[in-house]
C-alpha cells in the first residue's frame, strides 16, 4: 500500500539526518587515521576534506549522468546506504594492513620525496575514496527521488534535505569527539557510523517500496520561469556560467572553512575539542541557509538573483568575520576569567568556544548555505531535469576540493590568514555581482549599485579593523586568561605557516617561540641573565644521551623547537650528522631570533633540516639512529599525541640500532597523572629498559633503550662549545645530572599499575581528547613531585634514585626539584653538625631546626621537627653523609633516653643506614612504642613506611603489604607525599611481581 507523501517526506528528511551523521563521522574519524599516515592533523584534515568533497563531486556526477535511466531513485538510495555501511565495517582492518604494508615494504623502497608524497597523498587518498563517492550519490539520489514524489516542490525538497543533511552532519561532528571517540574509539566509531548506514539503507529500502506505484516522472519547470533554453539539450552557455558559479562558491567556503579554523586555533587553541566545536558552526551556517530556502522558495521568483544576492552577502559576511575574530581574544580572557577551571567550567568554555566560532563563521556560512540549492533550483526552473542537482553538487565540491588546496597550499603560505580570506571574500562578492547583472532575469540597478557600494565600505572597514594585534596572535589566551602579551613585548616574528601560525617575541632578554599562542621554548637571551626553565629541558635533552651512549654518530631530533637541543648536541664532536625532522618550516625560519644561542644548529654542516612529519621521514629513509631525541609540542595539540603511543615507539624501535637511545620528553603541566601515565605505559611496554629524570620542576625527560644503559660518562661532555654551555646551567657534571633522575622502568611500571591506566595507542586517542580539559583545569601530574618530596628512601629502594653524597658538590639550582633538594639536605646536616648556615631554607624548616636544637622544646614538638628535619635528609644523601647527623648523632643529647624519642631515632638511625633487617624491626618497635593519639602524624608515616621499606629490602614483598593492611588503618596518612608513597609501593610490588595485591586504582 502505497505511503502517504507527508508521512514518506518525512521518513526520508529523518533518513538523511541520519545519514548527514554517519557522514561527519566519517570525516571526523578519517581525519584521525589519515593523520597516522600523513603526520600532522592539519594535512590529514586537509586531504580528508578535499577527498571527501572530491569523492561526493564524483559520486553526484555519476549520477547525473546515469541516474535519469534509473526507475527507483529511493532503492538505488538504500543501495549505497548499505554499500556505504558495509564497507566502514572492513575499514579498520583494511587500514591497520595498509599501514603495515606501507611503512615495512612500500615507503623503504621509495627513494626520493617526489615518490614518497605520491605514495603517502595517493594511498591515503584511496583509503577514503571509495565511500566517499558513495556518500556524494545519496544527495541526488535523494533529492531526484523525493522530487519524482513531489515534483513541484523543487525549492522546498533541495533546502530541507540540505537543511536535514547538513543538521545530521553537524551532530555527527559533535559526537564523534565528545562521545564516540572516548567510548569505543576509533575504530568503534567507525564501526557506530557503518551501523546506522546499514540501518538507514534497510529503512530506505523498506521505504522504496512502498512508493513503487508512485507515478515517476521529472520535475516540469515551472510556467512563470523563461524557458528558452529547453530545447538545448547539452552544456548550454547558461549551465556552464551557473557551474562555474557553484565551483567559486565552493571554493571560497573552504577558503574560509581552513581560514577561520587557523585563525581561532590562535584564539581558542589547536585541539580536537575546538576543532570539532568549528567545524560544527560552519556546517550549522550552511543547514540554516538550505533551511532559508526550504522556507521560501515558493516566493523566490528569480533563483538566479536571490544567489547572486547570497553571494554578495556571503562576501560580506566574510569581511565582516575578520573584525569580529579580532575581538575574540578578549572574549576569550573573560571567559577564561569567569568559568571555574573545573569540569563544569570546561564545558562552559567548550561551549563559549563554540559561540565565538559561531559569531565568526555563522553568517558567511548561511548565505553559503543557501547557494547550493539556489544554484540548483536555477536550473530546474529552466527546465535541465535531475541531471542538474548532480551536476550542481559535483561542480561545487569540486570547486570545495580547489578551495582546501588552494589555502593550505597558495594563499595561506603566500599572503596569510586574514589575505586569504578576504581574497575569497572579494571573488564572492564579484561572483554576486556577476549573477544579479548578467545571468539574472530581473536586474535591479539600485540592488546592484548597492552591494557595489556596500563592498566598498565594509571591504575597507575590514582591512582598517580586520588585523589583530601580534601581542594578541602570540598571546595563548586560552592558556591563562590574558588576551594580549604585557606592554613591552617585542613580536619581532610572526607568519602563518602551513600547518600553524609561528611568533617569536623578546620579553626583556627572554625570547619565546610559540605555535598558534602555544610558547614552545623560552630562552634567556643575555649572557648575564638566569638560564630559563626550558633551557634545562633542551640542554638535557642532548647531554644524556652524548653521556650515556658510547658512540653517538647518528642522531635523529624530533621537533626543531627553539633549535636548541640540536645546538647543544652540535657542541660535541661525536655526532657526525644531527637530522631534525620538522613539520613546520616556519618554525625554523622563527627560531633565528635566538641568535648566537643557537648558531651552530644553522651553520655547522652536520646540522641537516627536513620539513617532514617523523613516521615518514624514518619510514622513507631507513635509516638507523644511535640517539632519536622526540621534543615534539604538548600533547593536548590536535595530532600530536600520536606521538606518545605505543604503535610510535613500536616504530621508532626499527630505526634505532640495537644500542641506540630513545630520549623522550614530556610535561607534567597541564596534565593530569592517568593521561601522563598512559603515555608511559606506552614507552615501557615497548622498551625494557627506560630512566627518567626531572629537568626542572614540571619537564620529564625519559631515556629509553632496548640495552642496558649504560653508567653517566662525564668525560665525553668535555668538548669546550658543550662544556660552555652545561656550564652555563651548572649542568658539567654527572652528579648535577645523575641528582634529577627520579625514576627507572621498574618505578615506572609502578605508577602506571596504581593509576590503573591502559597503554595508549594510535586508535584510542585518550590524551588528544583529555588533555584540552586537563590543560584548561590547570592540572598537574602530583605523583612525580610528590614521591620526590618523600624524605625516606622509597625511590632509592624501588630502584628509581640514588642519592648524591655532599662531595659531589651538586650544583643548587632554584628550578631543579633534585639539586635544591639535596642543597637543602646538605644544608640541614651541616647545622645538626654544629656547623653551616641555614640560609636558603624555608622559613618553616629553620624553625623546625631551631626547635628541634633546643633543650626547652616539648616533647611532640620536638618529635614533630624530628621528622620535619629527617623528611628533608635522610633520603637524599647516602649513609656516609649521614654520620653523625642520623647515624650515632651526639646533636640528640639527652633526649635519647627518652623511651618513645629512642624508638624513633632507632628507626631513623636504621634507615640512614640502610639496612633493611633493622629498618623493619625498629619500625615495627617505633609503632609500638609511640602513641597514635599525642605523636605527630609524620612520625607515626615514617615508621610504617622504613618497616615496608626494611620489608621490601630483604626481598619480603608480602610482609610489606600485609604491613599496610594490618596497620595502615591505625596510621594517618600525614601528608599528600605519604598518601602516594603508601599508594605507590603495594602498586610497585604488584608491577614488578614481588607481591600479590589486591587494590583499586588511584584517582
Amino acid at each position: 500500500m502505497p505511503m502517504p507523501v507527508a508521512r514518506l517526506e518525512r521518513a526520508l528528511l529523518w533518513l538523511f539526518v541520519a545519514s548527514g551523521f554517519a557522514g561527519l563521522v566519517y570525516q571526523a574519524i578519517w581525519s584521525h587515521y589519515l593523520g597516522l599516515v600523513l603526520g600532522h592533523a592539519a594535512y590529514a584534515q586537509t586531504l580528508v576534506l578535499a577527498i571527501f568533497m572530491g569523492g561526493m563531486a564524483a559520486g553526484a556526477w555519476l549520477v547525473s549522468a546515469r541516474g535519469g535511466r534509473w526507475s527507483g531513485l529511493i532503492r538505488s538510495y538504500a543501495i549505497v546506504e548499505l554499500i556505504i555501511g558495509a564497507t566502514a565495517l572492513a575499514f579498520h582492518p583494511l587500514f591497520v594492513a595498509y599501514m603495515d604494508v606501507s611503512q615495512n615494504t612500500i615507503l623503504p623502497a621509495l627513494h626520493n620525496e617526489s615518490g614518497i608524497r605520491l605514495w603517502q597523498w595517493g594511498s591515503a587518498a584511496l583509503l577514503i575514496a571509495p565511500q566517499s563517492v558513495l556518500l556524494g550519490m545519496t544527495f541526488p539520489l535523494m533529492s531526484g527521488g523525493y522530487l519524482r514524489v513531489s515534483p513541484h516542490q523543487d525549492g522546498e525538497i533541495l533546502g530541507g534535505l540540505y537543511f536535514t543533511n547538513s543538521i545530521g552532519a553537524a551532530a555527527g561532528a559533535l559526537a564523534a569527539t565528545f562521545l564516540l571517540l572516548p567510548w569505543v574509539g576509533m575504530p568503534g566509531a567507525i564501526v557506530v557510523a557503518g551501523v546506522i548506514n546499514l540501518l538507514v539503507g534497510l529503512v530506505a529500502w523498506r521505504v522504496a517500496a512502498s512508493v513503487s506505484d508512485v507515478a515517476i516522472q521529472s520535475a516540469p519547470s515551472p510556467d512563470r520561469v523563461p524557458r528558452e533554453e529547453i530545447a538545448d539539450k547539452g552544456l548550454s552557455r547558461f549551465q556552464l556560467l551557473m557551474l562555474c558559479g557553484a565551483a567559486i562558491t565552493g571554493a571560497s567556503s573552504f577558503v574560509y572553512e581552513v581560514g577561520w579554523i587557523r585563525l581561532l586555533n590562535q584564539a581558542l587553541g589547536t585541539t580536537v575539542h575546538s576543532f570539532e566545536l568549528m567545524l560544527t558552526a560552519f556546517i550549522l551556517g550552511l543547514a540554516f541557509g538550505g533551511l532559508w530556502v526550504r522556507k521560501r522558495s515558493r516566493k523566490i521568483e528569480d533563483p538566479v538573483a536571490t544567489a547572486g544576492l547570497a553571494q554578495v552577502l556571503m562576501g560580506l559576511a566574510a569581511l565582516t568575520s575578520l573584525p569580529v575574530f579580532a575581538q575574540s581574544f578578549q572574549w576569550v580572557g573573560w571567559f577564561m576569567g569567569v568559568f571555574p577551571r573545573d569540569e563544569s567550567g570546561y564545558y562552559f568554555f567548550s561551549l563559549a568556544s563554540g559561540v565565538v566560532a559561531l559569531l565568526v563563521m555563522f553568517p558567511a556560512a548561511f548565505f553559503a548555505g543557501m547557494t547550493l540549492p539556489l544554484f540548483t533550483m536555477s536550473l530546474l526552473r529552466r527546465g535541465y531535469g535531475e541531471k542538474s542537482i548532480g551536476r550542481i553538487y559535483a561542480a561545487n565540491t569540486l570547486g570545495a576540493i580547489v578551495g582546501v588546496v588552494l589555502a593550505m597550499h597558495v594563499l595561506i603560505p603566500l599572503v596569510g590568514l586574514r589575505l586569504a580570506v578576504t581574497l575569497a571574500a572579494l571573488a564572492d562578492i564579484v561572483l554576486g555581482l556577476v549573477l544579479l547583472r548578467a545571468l539574472s532575469v530581473t536586474f535591479k540597478p539600485k540592488l546592484y549599485f548597492g552591494a557595489l557600494g556596500a563592498t566598498l565600505v565594509v571591504a575597507s572597514l575590514s582591512l582598517l579593523f580586520g588585523g589583530a594585534d601580534p601581542r594578541a596572535l602570540a598571546s595563548g589566551v586560552f592558556r591563562h586568561g590574558f588576551f594580549e602579551l604585557p606592554q613591552g613585548t617585542n613580536v619581532k616574528f610572526l607568519r602563518d605557516g602551513k600547518t600553524a601560525t609561528v611568533a617569536f617575541f623578546k620579553q626583556g632578554t627572554v625570547g619565546t617561540i610559540a605555535t598558534n599562542g602555544k610558547p614552545d621554548a623560552s630562552i634567556e637571551m643575555s649572557d648575564s641573565g638566569i638560564p630559563t626553565d626550558d633551557e634545562y629541558t633542551m640542554v638535557m635533552a642532548a647531554s644524556l644521551p652524548l653521556a650515556l651512549h658510547p658512540a653517538p654518530e647518528h642522531v635523529a631530533v624530533i621537533g626543531w623547537g627553539s633549535g636548541l637541543s640540536t645546538n647543544t648536541l652540535l657542541g660535541s664532536k661525536m655526532p657526525k650528522v644531527v637530522d631534525t625532522i620538522e613539520i613546520e618550516a616556519a618554525m625554523h625560519a622563527g627560531a633565528e631570533g635566538f641568535g648566537n644561542r643557537v648558531l651552530r644548529a644553522y651553520i655547522d654542516p652536520r646540522s641537516q633540516l627536513h620539513v617532514d612529519d617523523a613516521r615518514t621521514f624514518f619510514a622513507a629513509g631507513q635509516k638507523k639512529y644511535d640517539v632519536i631525541i622526540s621534543e615534539p609540542s604538548n600533547p593536548w595539540v590536535s595530532g600530536v599525541s600520536s606521538l606518545f603511543t605505543r604503535q610510535f615507539y613500536r616504530f621508532l624501535t626499527r630505526h634505532l640500532e640495537p644500542q641506540g637511545l630513545l630520549i623522550q620528553w614530556m610535561q607534567t603541566y597541564e596534565l593530569n597523572d592517568p593521561l601522563f601515565y598512559t603515555m608511559v605505559a606506552a614507552l615501557i611496554e615497548e622498551y625494557p629498559h627506560v630512566e627518567a629524570y626531572l629537568t626542572n620542576t614540571s619537564d620529564v625527560i625519559f631515556v629509553a633503550s632496548h640495552a642496558p644503559i649504560r653508567d653517566f660518562d662525564v668525560s665525553r661532555l668535555q668538548d669546550p662549545g658543550l662544556l660552555a654551555d652545561l656550564k652555563r646551567l651548572r649542568l658539567e657534571t654527572g652528579p648535577d645530572h645523575e641528582v634529577r633522575r627520579f625514576a627507572n622502568r621498574e618505578v615506572l611500571a609502578g605508577l602506571v599499575e596504581l593509576y590503573g591506566v591502559p597503554v595508549h595507542t594510535d586508535f584510542h586517542p585518550t590524551v588528544a581528547l583529555g588533555a584540552p580539559k586537563s590543560r584548561y583545569k590547570s592540572e598537574t601530574v602530583q605523583s612525580v613531585m610528590n614521591l620526590m618530596g618523600v624524605g625516606m628512601p622509597v625511590l632509592e629502594f624501588t630502584g628509581g634514585r640514588t642519592p648524591m653524597p655532599v662531595a659531589a658538590n651538586v650544583h643548587e639550582i632554584a628550578v631543579s626539584t633534585g639539586a635544591k633538594d639535596h642543597a637543602n639536605a646538605r644544608r640541614v646536616r651541616e647545622r645538626l653538625l654544629g656547623g653551616g648556615s641555614t640560609k636558603g631554607l624555608e622559613p618553616a624548616v629553620m624553625a623546625k631546626l631551631e626547635a628541634l636544637m633546643s633543650v626547652k622544646t616539648p616533647k611532640a614538638e620536638w618529635l614533630d621537627a624530628a621528622s620535619v628535619i629527617a623528611d628533608f635528609s635522610i633520603g637524599y644523601l647516602p649513609p656516609t653523609d649521614l654520620q653523625g647527623v642520623w647515624i650515632q648523632p651526639e646533636w640528640v643529647g639527652e633526649r635519647a633516653k627518652d623511651p618513645e624519642i629512642a624508638a624513633v631515632l632507632a628507626a631513623y638511625e636504621a634507615t640512614a643506614k640502610r639496612d633493611a633487617v633493622a629498618m623493619y624491626a625498629t619500625g615495627l618497635a617505633g609503632l609500638k612504642a609511640v602513641p597514635a593519639g599525642d605523636t605527630p602524624a609524620l612520625v607515626r608515616d615514617h615508621l610504617l613506611v622504613i618497616a615496608m621499606l626494611g620489608a621490601i629490602g630483604q626481598g619480603k614483598g608480602d610482609l610489606a603489604i600485609a604491613l599496610e593492611r594490618e596497620q595502615g588503618a591505625a596510621v594517618r596518612v600525614s601528608n599528600v607525599y605519604y598518601w602516594t608513597a603508601r599508594a605507590y609501593i603495594p602498586a610497585w610490588l604488584q608491577a614488578t611481581g614481588r607481591a600479590k595485591v589486591t587494590r583499586s586504582p588511584a584517582s
